[in-house]
């Protein structure tokens, strides 16, 4: 085999020799690649392990809005009922069951909300009364609230007159 000739000076380069272990790189090393895919993966598992939480959050929030959504329809319905007939009305009307959608369902719809409402209770000479609603999330609120799965709210309704 013929040995390939030695370029004549005025071809030769002035850089720096290229010899070692930057010659003729082109990519990334073994290293540097593990070490970039570590850290994506890292990342990853940062942003994944943090999804539960912010579904729990969204299901909490979603549950407060039909809750409200439902508390006031009970309550423009305690303030449209005449007082005379609100104990009756307790009696007669409650337990109320909605579905997630704050729409009210019949009891083997399987709702997802139960609502009850306390006896009302007379205040400042019989002219008001206090009424308590309790809303319980999968659960009827007729029990124990120990769980936090119960919210209540108390209405005062005026004697208007009519």
């Amino acid at each position: 085999l013929k040995k390939p000739r030695d370029p004549s000076p005025e071809f030769r380069s002035s850089a720096p020799s290229t010899v070692g272990a930057t010659a003729g790189r082109r990519g990334f090393s073994l290293v540097e690649v593990t070490f970039g895919i570590g850290l994506i993966m890292f990342a990853a598992l940062v942003i994944f392990s943090l999804l539960p939480v912010g579904l729990v959050y969204l299901q909490d929030s979603n549950r407060q809005i039909v809750e409200t959504e439902i508390f006031n329809t009970v309550g423009a319905e305690l303030a449209s009922t005449p007082y005379e007939q609100l104990a009756s009305y307790q009696s007669t009307r409650f337990p109320v069951y909605f579905n997630n959608e704050g729409i009210e369902v019949d009891a083997d719809e399987d709702p997802i909300f139960t609502v009850r409402c306390n006896a009302p209770v007379a205040e400042a000479g019989g002219e008001t009364s206090r009424m308590t609603v309790l809303i319980g999330f999968r659960r009827d609120p007729a029990g124990s609230d120990a769980d936090g799965k119960v919210t209540k709210r108390t209405f005062l309704l005026v004697d208007r007159g009519i």
